[in-house]
């Protein structure tokens, strides 16, 4: 094996009317020009997304069956399966590992569903490889030692145990434990999205807290209808300091810091009491009270701010910068605590190099002579003014998101949405040494190296 190609959170989706993955044209077309024989292709976790229905959050085999039957009937999901069939055939590997929205890969009969829509005879298609992702994939090439995993291990909202899935009964509830991130975007993030049009929430993920408290900034009467029954006391987490049972959306045993943490993201958003009062009067349910033109600017003051502190973690990831040009692109940088992990990764393992997803921001950077890199996303993102930029330019930002929450192209959405699709790759150099690169991919399958290094 000379060559290793990387990538992750394509969210592949099934047309029901969630979907964020946005490679149609381009994934199919990359994967057949940059897979070769000599090829270990690695889907990173988060390959497909089985939270985008409208099902109940609890696992058992045939309605995963039936979930990954809507996915491979979706023509852009089918197109991307056909595509590591065509891979199989002339040669390569391919390995899919499980991310946090994709656990019911681990169920056999939903692989066999996948083999099934490579549109490859039997003996091809059973070469497609599944691996739990419960342990990092270390890999040796040139010399080097290569770490990969998804990245969700490190954040208690989205890590998840992957042992019940081996006995995932067919019908009935299995011990299998959706993560506190997952039951929130069943919950919550998904009726934003369909039923009141915020399409933008989706797009924040994994950032939960970010989503919750840029869509109170968005539409407040929106977010007061879904939080209603079961999950309207969750609320008072806004409030109040106190936590209650199941308003964490942890599991029996769960650490605390799986909480939502609402509280204290809106202590830090910095609201007033008076902005306090106009949020709380616009979402108690009993008050018949909804957003609309005549709200105060007390209310005002208060969406402007939830969505600057909502956004904040996105906007520092993304690193949004702009050039002497205008340009304005997306910094792959490093921060310190990604470089903290990576780190930490390298030191306990023995490796060469990391490599993750799950955060959907692409990274590249080489310290202590180790490389750390993070393979983005195939979804759409937000494109956030920088965490810094002045009060005037968030205003306008908000003004754009509340006059086109549903991101519409014919509103002038690409104001606020981009796309940047990424890979990784380590290769073998002339020298027998392992290259590792960041690939940038543009809208017809083509790549270009953005950053690498030469490990050893």
């Amino acid at each position: 094996m000379r060559h290793i190609l990387i990538i992750s959170d394509v969210h592949l989706g099934n047309g029901q009317g969630y979907d964020i993955y946005a490679g149609e044209d381009a994934l199919p077309s990359f994967l057949d020009k940059a897979v070769h024989p000599d090829t270990l292709l690695l889907v990173n976790g988060d390959f497909a997304d089985f939270l985008m229905n409208e099902d109940p959050l609890v696992l058992e085999r045939d309605r995963a069956i039936a979930q990954a039957q809507a996915l491979v009937a979706w023509p852009p999901t089918a197109a991307v399966l056909q595509a590591l069939g065509r891979a199989l055939a002339r040669g390569a590997q391919v390995v899919i590992r499980l991310g946090n929205h994709d656990a019911e890969l681990g169920i056999p009969t939903v692989q066999a569903v996948l083999r099934g829509a490579l549109g490859q005879p039997e003996a091809v298609a059973r070469r497609l490889a599944f691996q739990l992702g419960d342990k990092p994939a270390i890999e040796e090439i040139g010399g080097a030692r290569v770490l990969i995993t998804h990245g969700e291990h490190n954040d208690p909202w989205n890590r998840f145990d992957a042992a019940p899935l081996a006995t995932v009964p067919a019908q009935g509830g299995s011990d299998f434990v959706y993560p506190p991130g997952s039951r929130l975007v069943k919950t919550i993030m998904n009726p934003l999205k369909r039923k009141h049009g915020l399409r933008f929430v989706d797009l924040l993920k994994p950032d939960i807290q970010g989503g919750v408290l840029t869509a109170l900034a968005v539409d407040p009467g929106a977010v007061s209808l879904v939080f209603q029954g079961s999950t309207l006391s969750l609320m008072w987490q806004l409030f109040h300091e106190r936590h209650f049972g199941d308003l964490s959306f942890e599991a029996d045993g769960a650490e605390p810091e799986a909480e939502t943490g609402l509280h204290s993201a809106l202590d830090e958003a910095g609201l007033t009491e008076d902005e306090r009062q106009a949020l709380r009067d616009v979402l108690d349910p009993s008050g018949g009270l909804s957003f609309g033109s005549g709200d105060s600017s007390a209310l005002d003051g208060a969406r402007f701010k939830l969505a600057r502190r909502g956004l904040a973690g996105i906007a520092r990831l993304q690193k949004r910068l702009t050039g002497d040009d205008g340009t304005v692109y997306f910094d792959t940088v490093p921060l310190p605590a990604e470089w903290e992990e990576a780190h930490r990764l390298a030191d306990k393992f023995k490796v060469d190099a990391v490599l993750l997803g799950h955060s959907h921001a692409a990274r590249f950077g080489v310290d202590k002579g180790r490389v750390y890199v993070n393979s983005g996303t195939w979804i759409t993102q937000l494109s956030l003014p920088a965490p810094d930029a002045p009060a005037a330019a968030w205003a306008a930002y908000l003004h754009q998101l509340c006059d086109n929450p549903g991101l519409d192209p014919a509103k002038g959405a690409t104001g606020i949405a981009a796309t940047r699709f990424n890979a990784a790759a380590v290769e073998v150099n002339g020298a027998g040494k392992a290259v590792v690169q960041l690939l940038e991919i543009d809208a017809q399958g083509r790549s270009r190296v953005t950053a690498q290094h030469t490990l050893g």
